[in-house]
């Protein structure tokens, strides 16, 4: 039977203080006949909030913010970035009522004097220009300015949305993240494949995991199946689910990241838990990468894979080890290098559109050639792959377990590294390792 894949909801997440928010027009079937909901927004003085996506297909959309503070709604054009309502810059940037047509589409707006009631209470209104119930063929961006601190009640309705299924995606957004405090990121739907979450914080905050469905803690300090310091795993209701560790990927306390293999057989909830007070940056991505074979990642996914490896890579060059019959002293640390990240996963990528296995491409390049080709002068470099292995944890143990590429992960002489993990073909899973150092 064909596997049915849903948006993951993190595509429509937005800042949030401690209870839930959203927009909800895709998150289940009901949704497709219209309906209307509400939630509170945190708003910060003198910041940029995003509220929420307005995904396209949705229809005869009314969006009304109402608070005590001095606020303005923005709009943005999802793909192109187009500042369609903005002070002082946007297509509509006036005090009062504006209107305008884009890509068929009606954007209406109440200014930034508000709606008459008071500058905090402001509205939207996205419609078709000829019909209402027209659905949008763009994807808008909503956000909030701060004149100052406080909260705004979010009021919306909408006529219809048609929600496109997809079977891979990725995205990235800010969550304001409070001081002792438990902050809902977002809801996983049961139907997500092969799922990496990634939090960057100069802050200590720490990932939390819930069964939506029983309240089971599975990640959380310090009563989660998943509680400790360091990366651990745990098959749960048929899934891998790894952890960073409280003690985050090796580069900040503010760090971590979690890593579903497989499709996710219940309903999720992730939240995270504020030691301090600050903004983290959250990258997701899920299903089967693109399999064009080009070798351009984007940031999220790097983001991602770069949270889950260099802890433990750097963790196992900080002790002393025998690689097979010769011993190897604990050595300095490396660094992320983005070009051969690019060199990894066109590797990676080539074996698994290709259906091979070894450290030649399909090309006849071999690892130095592709490490060049990605504009990275090397001294000096080496190459581990593997196959098979369903998370960052497994294929470390394995290539320390192996002399050769535990050598390579202990060589002194390379400064910098990049893992690069592939879903698809004969193995399932394609891991591309490189190190190097720079002429």
């Amino acid at each position: 039977m064909q596997k049915i894949y849903r948006f993951i909801i993190f595509s429509i997440i937005i800042f949030s203080n401690s209870s839930s928010a959203a927009f909800n027009f895709c998150q289940d079937d009901s949704g497709l006949n219209g309906g209307s909901d509400t939630f509170q927004q945190k708003i910060p003085l003198n910041g940029v909030v995003e509220v929420g996506e307005l995904p396209i297909g949705v229809a005869n959309v009314e969006i009304s913010l109402t608070s005590t503070v001095d606020i303005d709604i923005q709009l943005f054009d999802k793909e192109t970035g187009n500042k369609l309502i903005h002070w002082p810059s946007g297509i509509l940037s006036a005090d009062g009522y504006q209107s305008f047509v884009y890509h068929g589409t009606l954007i209406e707006w109440s200014g930034f004097n508000g709606d008459g009631t008071g500058p905090g209470n402001e509205y939207i209104k996205i419609s078709g220009s000829e019909e209402p119930s027209t659905p949008t063929s763009r994807t808008f961006i909503m956000k909030v300015f701060g004149y100052k601190a406080g909260l705004a009640d979010v009021n919306y309705t909408w006529q219809g949305a048609s929600c496109a299924d997809a079977k891979s995606g990725q995205g990235s957004f800010q969550q304001q993240i409070l001081q002792n405090s438990t902050i809902k990121v977002g809801d996983i739907p049961a139907g997500i494949n092969n799922l990496n979450i990634s939090l960057e914080s100069q802050e200590d905050v720490d990932i939390q995991l819930f069964d939506a469905d029983t309240g089971k803690a599975i990640v959380a300090w310090p009563n989660g199946l998943l509680h400790g310091s360091t990366v651990d795993s745990i098959n749960y209701e048929g899934m891998e689910i790894e952890w960073s560790g409280y003690n985050g990927d090796g580069v900040n306390l503010g760090h971590e990241y979690i890593s579903i293999t497989g499709e996710t057989t219940k309903n999720l909830t992730m939240k995270a838990f504020g030691y301090q007070s600050g903004i983290a940056v959250v990258n997701y991505n899920w299903g089967e990468p693109d399999d064009s074979g080009d070798g351009n990642p984007t940031e999220g996914e790097e983001a991602i894979i770069k949270s889950q490896i260099l802890n433990l890579v750097n963790q196992a060059r900080s002790q002393g080890r025998n690689c097979g019959n010769t011993f190897f002293p604990a050595t300095t640390a490396v660094t992320w290098n983005s070009l051969l990240y690019q060199a990894a996963l066109g590797h990676s990528l080539d074996m698994m559109n290709n259906d091979f296995f070894s450290h030649t491409g399909s090309n006849d390049q071999n690892a130095g050639s592709r490490i060049t080709a990605a504009g990275y002068q090397w001294s000096a470099y080496g190459e581990n792959i593997a196959a098979g292995y369903t998370t960052a944890k497994s294929v470390i143990d394995g290539w320390l377990s192996s002399p050769g590429h535990c050598r390579n992960i202990m060589n002194s002489s390379v400064n910098e590294v990049a893992v690069a993990k592939t879903f698809g073909g004969s193995y399932d899973t394609y891991w591309t390792q490189v190190f190097a150092k720079h002429q």
